[in-house]
């Protein structure tokens, strides 16, 4: 069952327990990051202000590089750009690694060949789509997957079981999806612009602290 009340800085789809969100996240050490989430709050509260009127205009492409390349930089992440699938036609929009070391040595790997060891090395897939798109509106094409949230879960049934992580954002909204967790309404998800206007660094970690 999906978990947001009012005033709640996520919305947890069955991803999480309840009870790990609501008591014991706040015990855990990854959560003892004041110090740099507030410098990602306000890098990113900077970004909002320069960008936020122009968001809704971008098209996909504009809006990854104006808006959901710097969101990752600023998170820490280092990323190759449309990646094929290894046992499949299609590619996705990000590949996600924690340090630029891991991300050369998946850049070799691909230079190689082996998209297998260039998936292993990532820390997570993510896919874009335009600013605010719905991520259950079917797709008029025929594809693969029927809409962006089967589109997600399709690259994860088709990467390495070492990806754990699979992101979905339309630059507002955005999702994290578990390898292990196959439903496509099994996500945890933050509205990122209304966190940063709200201005609230302990309700900002729910994001920091997830992404």
């Amino acid at each position: 069952m999906s978990q947001a009340t009012l005033g709640s800085p996520y919305r947890n789809s069955d991803l999480f327990a309840g009870y790990y969100l609501d008591e014991r996240v706040a015990d855990l050490d990854d959560w003892e990051c004041d110090d740099d989430a507030a410098q990602a709050f306000e890098d990113l509260q900077t970004l909002w202000e320069a960008e936020g009127d122009l968001l809704p205009s971008y098209n996909e492409d504009e809006l990854l590089g104006a808006w959901i390349d710097e969101v990752l930089d600023i998170l820490g992440f280092d990323t190759l750009q449309e990646t094929t699938l290894p046992d499949s036609g299609g590619y996705n929009d990000r590949l996600l690694f924690e340090s630029a070391d891991a991300r050369r040595d998946a850049a070799r790997q691909k230079r190689d060949g082996n998209t297998e060891g260039m998936y292993g090395l990532s820390a997570a897939v993510l896919e874009a789509k335009q600013w605010d798109a719905d991520f259950t509106e079917r797709f008029s094409e025929q594809r693969s997957y029927r809409d962006a949230s089967h589109q997600i879960k399709y690259y994860l049934e088709h990467t390495p079981e070492r990806v754990a992580w699979g992101v979905l954002t339309n630059g507002k909204q955005w999702r994290l999806y578990g390898t292990k967790d196959y439903a496509t309404e099994t996500y945890y998800e933050v509205n990122l612009p209304e966190l940063l206007e709200e201005g609230d660094l302990e309700a900002f970690k729910y994001f920091y602290a997830f992404f």
